[in-house]
């Protein structure tokens, strides 16, 4: 008697593993991805860095924009100074190019309050600071709007304030408001 056996035990006649052509296409096909990922690494690295050199325009504009306006539109009238000396000792104003403005609010009550905004540098620094003193004497500093400018300027020309900042990546935006 002759006893079959099942055909599913034996060897194929095809050994297994990978051909060398399938090999060599997962390879290429590894190495192209690795490729691609390398180079959208390196472009998120480079657009992170330029939008952390573009931190003044993305994060402080906006809050010294916010300030400004508050403070330049709450004034009754003002007037532009060459620097912060003139505009404490009561020189004669400017139109454009101004380091200092000065800027009065009536209250109900009918007495005026002054308060003056002026382009400092700073010593340890050799930046500029835009800075607001609320003291008749012009030294004690209230607060400080913002600092780590490279330049700034105030106008009037046109009968609107404004005011010019330079960042430190030399951004320039400019600030715009009006008595009432």
């Amino acid at each position: 008697m002759k006893v079959m056996r099942s055909t599913h035990w034996k060897k194929s006649s095809r050994r297994g593993g990978f051909t060398l052509l399938e090999t060599s296409l997962g390879i290429s096909v590894t190495l192209a991805l690795s490729m691609v990922m390398f180079a959208m690494l390196q472009q998120h690295v480079i657009f992170t860095g330029w939008l952390q050199k573009q931190s003044f325009l993305t994060t402080e504009a906006p809050q010294i924009g916010n300030l400004v306006g508050r403070i330049f539109g709450a004034a009754d009238h003002y007037f532009v100074y060459a620097n912060r000396d003139s505009a404490i000792g009561g020189a004669a104003p400017i139109l454009s190019g101004g380091q200092a403005v000065r800027l009065f609010y009536d209250s109900a009550s009918g007495n005026t309050t002054e308060i003056w905004i002026t382009v400092d540098t700073v010593a340890a620094t050799g930046k500029r600071a835009l800075r607001c003193y609320s003291s008749p004497n012009g030294v004690t500093q209230s607060w400080t709007i913002c600092d780590g400018l490279t330049a700034a300027s105030f106008d009037c020309s046109s009968g609107v304030l404004g005011v010019q900042l330079t960042g430190p990546n030399q951004e320039e935006i400019t600030y715009y408001g009006g008595s009432r």
